[in-house]
């Protein structure tokens, strides 16, 4: 016959939770102190909560945690971070706060040995502005993608990784060439390069990258006024249903690439490259980019958003 079981000691439950939760006494303190064993007190505590003794709320202060919920868990995202946007704020303000919990989200989980991508873009330019120098942590910096403008932009993809590397004072791994030229059969001379190849090398061993997820139509390559790239490139891209782009690798509206004879002149990561990156960090905000986020997510290139709160809002909805 069957051992009834033991009623409920509702008043032992009572006092071991104070003890633990209120008084903050350690296991071991409490198992002392009423002369039970530790592992009884660990089983006294779980049935505590289980009997609704112990109830916990997590009270939000100044952020947006119910949505980051609902995003991370509607999109299967690892984690979702979400600023606060002032309406009156600019552009730059908006950067500048992405790019403050962006420094702050890779400070939070670097971890010694790590092998770091970057891309380049404004974005990440100012995720770079909000680190402070850090002690040597055995960390390696590697340039994703090839340079865009002039070498001495603060945007350019060789001066992000540099400083990144200064910051994390960690190693650093080059891709000394430029991202887009103006035949495939240059590109294929590039890659012959010992040093492009080893950065390229690399990029299997990657465990984080950060990247800007840049929509079409805003893409500053295509802008009219010192265009890098000619209409013809941007009229293709439209006619093969590019929305967005992560280091110039265009995608379709479900994260699939998009391939043209721009994808054959361009010196980076690709897409498929990226994917299998262990942790792929997105920084990107705004309505114009919410069709590229949204996309990049359904094409698993990401697999952490920092974006601002009236953008989650729009992926959250549409």
């Amino acid at each position: 016959m069957a051992r009834p079981k033991d009623p409920i000691n509702y008043r032992l439950l009572s006092k071991v939770s104070e003890l633990y939760y209120l008084q903050q006494h350690t296991q071991q303190q409490i198992a002392n102190r009423l002369h039970v064993s530790r592992p009884k007190v660990s089983r006294l505590i779980q049935q505590a909560r289980e009997e609704g003794i112990v109830q916990i709320n997590v009270v939000s202060r100044g952020s947006f945690l119910e949505l980051e919920t609902d995003l991370e868990q509607r999109y299967k995202l690892e984690e979702v971070l979400i600023v606060d946007a002032d309406a009156a704020s600019g552009d730059q303000m908006l950067r500048q706060q992405l790019g403050t919990a962006a420094a702050a989200y890779l400070l939070r989980t670097l971890a010694a040995g790590d092998i770091l991508g970057v891309t380049w873009g404004r974005t990440l330019q100012a995720l770079v502005q909000s680190l402070q120098p850090q002690s040597p942590n055995d960390v390696q910096v590697v340039q994703m993608m090839g340079g865009f403008g002039p070498p001495e932009a603060e945007t350019h993809a060789a001066d992000l990784s540099r400083r990144l590397a200064q910051l994390l004072a960690g190693s650093l791994t080059l891709l000394p060439a430029p991202g887009i030229v103006d035949r495939a059969e240059s590109r294929d001379v590039l890659l012959k390069d010992r040093y492009v190849q080893a950065a390229i090398d690399l990029f299997s061993q990657l465990t984080v990258a950060y990247v800007g997820i840049g929509a079409l139509s805003t893409n500053p390559v295509f802008e009219h006024d010192g265009a890098v790239l000619p209409a013809a490139d941007y009229e293709a891209l439209v006619q093969a249903g590019a929305i967005g782009d992560i280091a110039m690798r265009f995608f379709d509206a479900d994260g699939q690439p998009v391939t043209t004879s721009l994808d054959e002149r361009t010196i980076g990561i690709t897409l498929d490259a990226l994917q299998q990156v262990p942790r792929v960090v997105g920084v990107a905000s705004g309505a114009q980019k919410v069709a590229a986020i949204r996309a990049a997510i359904r094409g698993g290139l990401i697999d952490v958003l920092i974006t601002d709160h009236p953008t989650a809002i729009q992926l959250q909805t549409d």
